[in-house]
């Protein structure tokens, strides 16, 4: 049994765009003195793109609840549970920091403050990296899982 294609599409669309923002946010957004006038709009598309990605994932969640699809089982299982788990904590520690540190203000608004100078000591900002790295963590396990049953891979292609 195969994936409906409204999950398969939406699968490999939220892949493709959640490699890049992990990589983006720890390779780009970390390194970049909050100083850097490219920031805020960075700092833009990375929280525009996660609001996005979090909204395709609770689409393909209802998908998945409403429609037949093949069932995991085992290691599988708990690890879409965990994925699903980060892919909603990643917004929550996201709004954490954006509210907290008014970044609607700064980001979107441009009301003219500054950004934060240590972007580390806003609140929310250790979960965000650490769910971060965890959801690093299960899509390789994801991965390397689908590359193990190829049954797996024809089911979502």
């Amino acid at each position: 049994m195969r994936y409906p294609l409204a999950m398969r599409l939406i699968h490999w669309f939220t892949a493709i765009m959640f490699i890049p923002m992990l990589a983006g946010g720890y390779f780009w957004l970390r390194t970049m003195a909050s100083s850097d006038p490219f920031k805020l709009d960075a700092l833009m598309y990375h929280m525009a793109i996660g609001v996005f990605l979090v909204t395709l994932t609770l689409i393909r969640l209802v998908v998945r609840l409403r429609v037949a699809h093949p069932e995991n089982t085992g290691l599988a299982l708990w690890v879409h549970r965990a994925l699903y788990a980060c892919v909603f904590l990643m917004p929550v520690s996201g709004f954490t920091m954006v509210f907290s540190a008014r970044l609607n203000d700064i980001v979107f608004a441009r009301n003219g403050a500054p950004l934060p100078e240590d972007m580390s000591m806003i609140t929310g900002h250790f979960w965000h990296g650490a769910t971060a790295l965890t959801l690093t963590v299960l899509i390789a396990l994801h991965i390397a899982g689908a590359f193990k049953d190829r049954v797996t891979i024809r089911r979502m292609i």
